[in-house]
């Protein structure tokens, strides 16, 4: 091996710098996996409270429909992922086994949805987005 004259040479890895380094590969290698139904279902979870907290905290329900739609469009992804579960019997009953055991996280978002619901009743943009959130 050469090096310059002056400059010490490159140090060989030690095993825990391997270690590291094999902990990173594979770190990487766990995002490239698709994501399991409980973390699709729990998404779609998120999402539809990210859209309700947009209508919860905007002043009219002008506002409300507006902030619904632009949390909506950012987190479609998730909903279309979650609606399709449905079509996966198996993969739909892995991820109501996870609702069913996390069903504390979400107790309250249906009586959210529904005072939001019904507090813009007559907001067509309101009731848009609830019904984009059905069928993404």
């Amino acid at each position: 091996m050469w090096h310059v004259l002056g400059v010490p040479p490159i140090a060989r890895p030690t095993i825990p710098a391997l270690a590291f380094v094999a902990m990173l590969v594979s770190a990487a290698a766990c995002k490239d996996r698709p994501p399991t139904p409980a973390e699709i279902a729990d998404r779609g979870w998120r999402a539809h409270e990210q859209v309700v907290t947009a209508g919860e905290r905007a002043a009219t329900c002008a506002e409300a429909g507006a902030a619904m739609q632009r949390a909506f469009a950012d987190h479609r992804p998730d909903f279309v992922a979650a609606i399709q579960l449905d079509r996966a019997p198996q993969r739909l009953a892995e991820a109501t086994a996870y609702l069913e055991a996390h069903q504390d996280r979400y107790a309250d978002l249906e009586t959210r949805m529904t005072g939001l619901s019904e507090r813009c009743i007559d907001d067509p943009a309101v009731q848009a987005v609830f019904s984009q959130m059905e069928s993404p």
